[in-house]
């Protein structure tokens, strides 16, 4: 199972101003020329434990090309524009709010829990059954506590497919994206 201990805040995470140029950013390799299918031959090659995709076009264009993502977290939206209604067979939906700029903890804590549940069918060398985290809200950010609580290895789309292959360096970097977000005080 994924023991990570990254999940340490429990308020939600806003993004600083400061931050969005740096964010907007592809966070990995950019893969432009027919991405999914360039995707595609690497997963074959590598055969990471999980396959996450993050973002309603990439999964969809996934999908197209008959890869079914292990967890897929979509909003509906497509560069902030509705979105056609993505279906994936026999996939586990689980709901979460998450909204602009935000890390949601809640949701943080949906994907951790979707991951673990993929991880055990692994372990216990079960099919894994797709999951679809379907965000209302904004998915962009959501990227960041995906690759720390995933195991090394792989994950994220956009203009094109930006390739993350989930290292110890990579979690170390988005940790440091992490930690200079601003925490949300509770009103209590």
């Amino acid at each position: 199972m994924n023991n990570n201990q990254f999940l340490t805040y429990s308020n939600d995470l806003h993004l600083p101003d400061e931050m969005r140029e740096e964010l907007a950013n592809p966070l990995g390799e950019l893969i432009t020329k027919t991405p999914t299918l360039e995707l595609i031959k690497r997963i074959n090659a590598d055969k990471p434990p999980l396959v996450v995709l993050v973002g309603d076009y990439c999964v969809e264009d996934a999908l197209k090309h008959n890869l079914i993502p292990d967890i897929s977290i979509i909003d509906g939206k497509n560069l902030r524009e509705p979105y056609k209604q993505i279906s994936i067979h026999n996939a586990k939906v689980i709901k979460s709010k998450n909204p602009p700029a935000i890390i949601s903890i809640k949701t943080w804590k949906k994907i951790k829990k979707a991951i673990n549940l993929q991880l055990l069918l692994l372990e216990a060398k079960k099919p894994k059954e797709p999951i679809v985290l379907l965000i209302e809200g904004e998915e962009d950010l959501l990227v960041l506590p995906t690759t720390l609580e995933v195991p090394d290895n792989y994950g994220q789309p956009h203009q094109a497919i930006v390739l993350i292959k989930v290292t110890a360096n990579v979690k170390f970097k988005f940790k440091k994206l992490i930690e200079r977000m601003k925490v949300e005080q509770n009103e209590d």
